[in-house]
């Protein structure tokens, strides 16, 4: 096996890919003011993209945002309303895509309609789903190996005879997916930024978190287990060319995959053995220390920028 040099991972990059947030309303005076406003607007396009469906009580819509010239970064609203009374709202928004200006831009919208704009879901609103996302520049992806937990459901997405994405966990709950940015990036003809990276995401849902409460994420990362698979052999394999039977396997199907292809004593030696060489560039723990800078960069969380 192929012993590749990685550098030391400082650019490992933190960030939010995705965030899902919900704010409910009580009945009054102020749902009613709510939908109001918001009628007024909604086929405004400077502030709203998208048709408006007939006789329906929850419209979907998106939120322009004049800095991001991506419209699928826009805010994606679903407004659910009753009696001419706001019911609840969710947002599904792109914080690395929309950086602050785009907040910016939804606060200015929002505020059309909510009186503190933005701040009306950072004070109210409840985390519904997040996918946390880290970039590990420079490390890449045809020789790394996720060693997951015994009870974890693992899948393998492969192009050809290459591993392009592995999946750790079901899609409907707290997935992990950790794929190769990098080849990624070739696709999309994006060279300047082509070099070795993996990427790897992290979904939750279920937080029960209000937003202005993101600062109490505990690490979604420190569950992961990047490891070497080395080419010596655990010190009690006496029979040498399994192991390199095994490494075979692992570089055709994945490390998963292949520990499964074991008699359960070998699975167990093995994996105990894998589980032990770990990789240096991974420290989910120092990495983590830069969460509140990713929420205060945004200002996600701050009632008083907005306010």
């Amino acid at each position: 096996m192929i012993k590749i040099k990685y550098k030391k991972v400082d650019n490992a990059h933190l960030f939010i890919d995705r965030l899902v947030v919900k704010l409910n309303f009580l009945p009054g005076e102020a749902a009613h003011q709510t939908h109001n406003a918001l009628f007024q607007i909604f086929d405004d396009p400077e502030c709203f993209s998208g048709t408006q469906p007939a006789n329906t009580v929850q419209i979907e819509k998106k939120i322009v945002l004049a800095s991001v010239t991506n419209s699928k970064h826009h805010a994606h609203l679903i407004y659910r309303y009753a009696d001419h009374q706001a019911q609840w709202m969710r947002m599904t928004l792109h914080p690395r895509d929309m950086g602050l200006q785009g907040f910016e831009d939804l606060h200015n919208v929002l505020g059309l309609f909510l009186e503190e704009g933005w701040g009306s879901f950072v004070a109210g609103a409840k985390v519904t789903q997040i996918e946390v996302s880290i970039d590990l520049e420079g490390v890449p992806f045809n020789n790394v190996h996720v060693l997951p937990d015994q009870v974890q459901t693992s899948t393998l997405y492969k192009f050809g005879q290459q591993i392009e994405t592995i999946y750790l966990g079901k899609s409907k709950s707290n997935q992990t997916i950790v794929y190769d940015r990098g080849g990624k990036r070739k696709k999309k003809k994006q060279y300047d930024k082509a070099g070795p990276c993996t990427r790897i995401e992290r979904k939750k849902s279920n937080l029960n978190l209000y937003v202005h409460e993101l600062g109490k994420l505990t690490n979604p990362f420190s569950h992961v287990k990047f490891v070497d698979v080395p080419a010596i052999p655990p010190p009690d394999e006496v029979k040498e060319y399994l192991w390199t039977l095994f490494t075979d396997a692992v570089a055709q199907r994945g490390l998963d995959p292949a520990l499964k292809l074991l008699p359960q004593a070998k699975r167990t030696a093995y994996r105990n053995y894998i589980s032990a060489q770990q990789q240096p560039w991974w420290k989910p723990g120092i990495i983590w220390y830069s969460w509140p800078k990713v929420l205060e960069d945004l200002k996600l969380t701050n009632p008083k920028f907005w306010g």
